[in-house]
């Protein structure tokens, strides 16, 4: 072997440590060209001012070449002999593919073998570790936990956002129906269950509902010795082995779900201190999207607020790629969501490019199934994105509920979709949205999810596409003002432009009148064949963005929820209610939010004083239906419509908007929740809110005080409507059965229990069929809404509405409204005899 090191004119080969000419000495394949800009600026300014930073996070546009950046970055920490480094992926599919581009790029990585054991390369700090993130945070990591963990130079999570789940879900325990330990924690909390909500309660016994309820606290508390003994019994099976070593400490200290599928078990502190590789490295860089905020690092991760408010980027890179938001509904009425999905789900043998739709459930994802599409599982999605990626354009794909962890550069995805606000997968943070409805914790992790999904088709500086969003729930956050300001300044600028191709679209209803499927293709169209006046218009408003106007959030509140909760979790019960009223005091105004608070406040309380805590859940509840149900305290008041001007009470309702699409936006969010298929709590939410829309009295009585009817009218003087529904029956279901008319049975009871019977009440199911059981037996008289009378029920609200379209919203009289409502058949008869039938045997 021939040293070539004699004829140079030193003895050792000094390795570069500067991460731009490290790119430089590579043996890259050909296919690969000089660093981007942003790359470059983001290189120099890390090596420069922030490579010793311990806390770090890195804001890139989607397609910037983040996982490049990332490993450079830990090359220059190996060659200043600063390792082990590993570059830790939100899943598997993407380790493969950050495996590829290092050698793409010819960087030395390697991975964790068959055999499960750490590569000596990693040890001796040779090499880069990818490998994803599961692999390194769970119960029986190969990396050790507690005191008994690796040393750790530097660790980069790329896709932070998405790690940061699977790192949560590193501490809970989810526990199939099917499993016999399912049962013993049910039977364990059966009567607390029931307390909660009776309807809810019975719906548990029907997996394939939607519904969960959570153990109360003070129950969970109370027996989490019984809870220790039944999970200890199964501590080496599957479901779970890899948590159990995490939670069996605190066991008491965790919250718990049931929902008609699985029982999930959670730790309420997120004591990331037990992975002490990660908590003890020297550098802890996090990849992250350019969304507005990043405040649950703090309390995740626990990350220093220093490194929150002050991330790496470019300055001088205000947007990347060319995205068309189109919203189709705001084009015009016509374009339909089932339209769109039609357009977009059928195969086509000469299509030049991919199409993918990302939907927020698996019910959703089934409907563009049936036009043609393919939806992958797990297994095969590597497969399919490959044939995109290959050139297979002819059927076009529907992922559920996955909005990160894709790549869909050029023609792989030039139109994409995005269906329906994404939704939570854990009931933890179910739990949390719909208790929390105004919180920014909850609606920045909603805008990250949209954000996530709009940059799977727009992967480089050059990349373009058309974006379609349908489905009124995602409609109405990225358009509304009080929503679409947690997303980054980038994407509101692209929504502004959507929102203004639609008003503009609107100028040419001639010219389209009788094919709104056309204009719409036709403006697909503009940025598929690269029209030249489009691109021009595009760039001009993207390079007016103005950066000053980014939103600056008050991390207090997140630092204080993390030091409660840490003292919660060692036992410190009064220093944590403190610190939980400190927040109250200081950042909540919502009475929603202040109910929240005040329920952890009780939680935390509870082994100090039970008294206390009692007090404080019932002043919880009392601001918010949707928190636990106390032990006791709770007295029903009567709806009663003494006095209240139905006229004006719609008059409020419209006044509440500030203009007429407004007020369109919010009737079609609320249409479009009541369909059969969706889930219950949306369904009778949305029952709730149509009932304050015509003017009446409305409350759920089994969710506001876990008794009686899903839904309740107060229509006028001792006038009543009472909905029992049943939105995620099958809507093949033959019959009612008989569980579902006791249960009606026991609602009417409760009605003559609390308003008498010399008031005029009608009963009504919502349900798909209208034929009951044999065995079956209603002891009131009942009748029945099928997906017929709903459909024209919410017809007929639409084009109430629709009346309001050229009026003065502020200037309309009381006689128009009334007019609306006998023309519409929303009057009072009309209300109690056109949509609903008698139900037959």
């Amino acid at each position: 072997m021939v040293d070539f090191k004699k004829k140079l004119n030193k003895n050792t080969v000094d390795r570069k440590t500067n991460p731009v000419e490290i790119y430089d000495t590579l043996d890259r394949r050909s296919v690969t060209g000089p660093l981007r800009p942003t790359q470059k600026n983001i290189l120099e300014d890390w090596f420069k001012d922030h490579k010793d930073n311990r806390d770090l996070i890195i804001k890139l546009h989607t397609g910037e070449g983040k996982t490049l950046i990332g490993l450079l970055m830990l090359q220059s920490k190996i060659n200043s002999n600063q390792g082990p480094c590993i570059f830790i992926c939100p899943n598997k599919y993407l380790v493969n593919q950050a495996i590829e581009d290092a050698r793409k790029f010819g960087i030395l990585v390697c991975e964790i073998g068959a055999d499960n054991i750490l590569p000596d390369d990693f040890i001796n700090g040779k090499r880069i570790l990818i490998t994803h993130v599961q692999k390194v945070f769970n119960g029986k990591s190969i990396f050790g936990i507690g005191n008994r963990s690796s040393n750790i130079g530097s660790i980069i999570l790329d896709d932070a956002h998405a790690c940061i789940d699977a790192i949560k879900d590193s501490f809970t325990v989810k526990i199939d129906k099917a499993h016999e330990c399912y049962k013993k924690i049910f039977n364990l909390f059966d009567t607390s269950l029931c307390d909660q909500g009776m309807g809810t309660y019975l719906e548990l016994y029907q997996p394939t509902n939607d519904s969960f309820l959570p153990i109360p606290y003070w129950e969970w508390i109370d027996k989490s010795d019984e809870v220790m003994e039944i999970l200890s019994y199964y501590k080496e099976e599957q479901f779970i082995k890899f948590v159990w070593p995490l939670l069996k400490d605190h066991i008491d200290k965790c919250q718990a779900f049931v929902s008609g599928s699985y029982i999930e078990i959670s730790s309420i502190h997120l004591p990331i201190e037990k992975f002490s590789f990660f908590t003890n490295a020297n550098n802890r860089i996090l990849m992250s999207a350019t969304t507005q905020d990043d405040s649950f690092f703090i309390k995740g991760l626990n990350l220093s607020v220093e490194a929150v408010n002050s991330p790496l980027k470019d300055v001088d890179k205000i947007w990347s790629g060319e995205k068309m938001i189109l919203i189709p509904s705001l084009i015009h009425d016509d374009i339909t969501r089932d339209r769109v999905i039609s357009l977009v789900s059928k195969p086509s043998e000469n299509r030049k490019f991919g199409v993918v739709s990302l939907v927020s459930s698996f019910t959703k994802a089934q409907l563009y199934f049936n036009q043609g599409a393919i939806n992958p599982n797990t297994k095969s999605l590597a497969d399919e994105i490959k044939k995109l990626k290959n050139g297979n354009f002819d059927r076009s794909i529907v992922l559920a509920n996955r909005y990160d962890g894709i790549d869909l550069p050029d023609e792989s995805c030039r139109v994409l979709v995005i269906d329906g606000k994404p939704n939570f997968t854990s009931l933890s943070d179910k739990y949390e949205e719909q208790s929390r409805i105004n919180s920014d914790y909850n609606n920045i992790k909603i805008a990250q999810k949209i954000e996530q999904g709009l940059g799977r088709s727009v992967r480089g500086e050059k990349d373009y596409s058309v974006i379609l969003m349908i489905g009124a729930d995602l409609v109405k956050f990225v358009k509304s003002i009080q929503t679409n300001k947690y997303f980054s300044y980038q994407t509101r600028k692209q929504i502004e432009i959507g929102l203004e191709i639609a008003k503009m679209a609107n100028d040419e209803v001639d010219k389209y009148k009788d094919n709104r499927i056309k204009q719409l293709v036709d403006l697909i169209n503009q940025t598929l064949h690269r029209d030249e006046d489009w691109k021009e218009y595009y760039t001009e408003e993207m390079n007016s963005i103005d950066t000053a106007n980014e939103i600056k959030y008050n991390h207090k509140i997140y630092e204080l929820e993390k030091k409660a909760t840490k003292n919660y979790f060692i036992g410190d019960y009064s220093k944590a209610a403190d610190t939980i009223q400190e927040i109250i005091d200081s950042c909540v105004s919502d009475d929603l939010e202040k109910g929240w608070y005040l329920q952890l406040k009780a939680k935390y309380l509870y082994n100090f004083s039970k008294i206390s805590s009692n007090e404080l859940q019932k002043s919880a509840f009392n601001l918010n239906y949707e928190l636990l149900k106390p032990k006791d305290g709770i007295t029903y008041k009567k709806l009663s419509f003494i006095n209240e001007n139905r006229i004006q009470k719609i008059k409020e309702f419209i006044l509440n908007h500030k203009n007429y699409s407004e007020l369109a936006l919010e009737v079609e969010d609320i249409l479009s929740n009541l369909d059969f298929g969706i889930s219950h709590e949306k369904f009778e939410k949305s029952i709730q809110q149509l009932g304050k829309l015509l003017g009446f009295l409305s409350e759920r009585p089994d969710k506001e005080i876990k008794k009686g009817p899903d839904n309740l009218w107060c229509i006028s003087v001792n006038q009543y409507l009472i909905f029992e529904c049943k939105s995620e029956v099958d809507v093949d279901r033959i019959e009612i059965i008989k569980s579902e008319a006791g249960q009606m049975n026991n609602h009417c009871g409760w009605f003559e229990e609390q308003y008498g019977r010399d008031v005029v009440v009608k009963y009504v199911m919502i349900i798909p069929t209208k034929k009951l059981a044999s065995n079956a037996n209603f002891t009131h008289r009942v009748e029945v809404i099928r997906k017929g009378k709903l459909k024209a029920l919410k017809s007929s609200v639409k084009n109430f509405i629709k009346e309001f379209k050229n009026y003065d919203l502020n200037n309309i009289t009381s006689e128009k409204i009334h007019n609306f409502l006998e023309v519409h058949k929303l009057d009072n008869n009309s209300l109690t005899s056109e949509y609903s039938e008698i139900y037959t045997r």
